[in-house]
């Protein structure tokens, strides 16, 4: 069994009988805590006041599906006292799953959105006082899942999201790492419209991810273009590798 199926099947198992619609920890969440941490001992350790996802000899892990400026106490926290990953999944592909009161499946489609690292920049760019501390850096895991609801009458209720694959991991700790993200293929000077074009995200994350370039020093101003900012880049080949 390799690493992604024994963290489902290790999900799976501590979910139980508690089944889909129970309050507690979801199937995303406790399945990418198991995929980094395995040994159960690990998770929900107290340090620095806080608890943390795992603590490994890795250092701590925090898995967050999303709001990550919420863990900006746990950051200060955690960081001096070990190195920190924050775990954030990016969902590539979603089936909607529709089941009944009896947590029948009745329906299964796929949905025409999906994500991608760019999507994240808005959660990315609330951590962008840690980004570059020592000890500290962001895992995003490219991920297909299902989406379980419940209809009643006018009302929706989301259940559960049962991750089915694990497509990619993309670790961002130095600035060479979000400067990979750029794609070579952007010629200079570019503009925020030229990134999202090329990107294929909309412009106004191509607006946060540029502008967190420019704050790691990865991106320098050089003109404008109309009303648009133009850009290039100032990293070294050697930074960069």
């Amino acid at each position: 069994m390799d690493r992604f199926a024994a963290a489902c099947a290790a999900a799976e198992r501590d979910l139980g009988c508690r089944g889909i619609g129970t309050l507690g920890e979801k199937s995303l969440h406790l399945t990418l805590k198991y995929y980094f941490a395995p040994d159960p001992d690990s998770h929900e350790r107290t340090v620095g006041g806080f608890i943390a996802d795992a603590v490994t000899e890795e250092g701590i892990y925090e898995i967050q599906t999303h709001g990550l400026s919420r863990l900006k106490p746990k950051l200060d926290a955690f960081l001096p006292c070990c190195p920190v990953t924050v775990v954030h999944p990016v969902v590539t592909e979603k089936y909607l799953c529709s089941v009944d009161a009896n947590g029948e499946l009745t329906g299964r489609r796929k949905s025409p959105k999906h994500e991608s690292p760019f999507t994240a920049m808005r959660e990315i760019y609330t951590l962008r006082d840690y980004i570059g501390r020592a000890g500290f850096r962001i895992c995003l895991c490219m991920v297909s899942l299902d989406e379980f609801v419940r209809k009643e009458r006018a009302k929706r209720t989301k259940l559960d999201r049962v991750p089915t694959a694990l497509h990619e991991i993309i670790m961002l700790e130095s600035p060479a790492d979000y400067a990979a993200l750029l794609p070579e293929t952007v010629a200079e000077p570019f503009t925020v419209p030229d990134i999202a074009a090329a990107v294929h995200a909309p412009e106004m994350q191509a607006r946060l991810f540029t502008t967190l370039l420019a704050r790691l020093g990865i991106l320098e101003e050089c003109g404008r273009a109309g009303r648009y900012k133009q850009w290039r880049r100032t990293v070294s080949d050697s930074i960069r590798g």
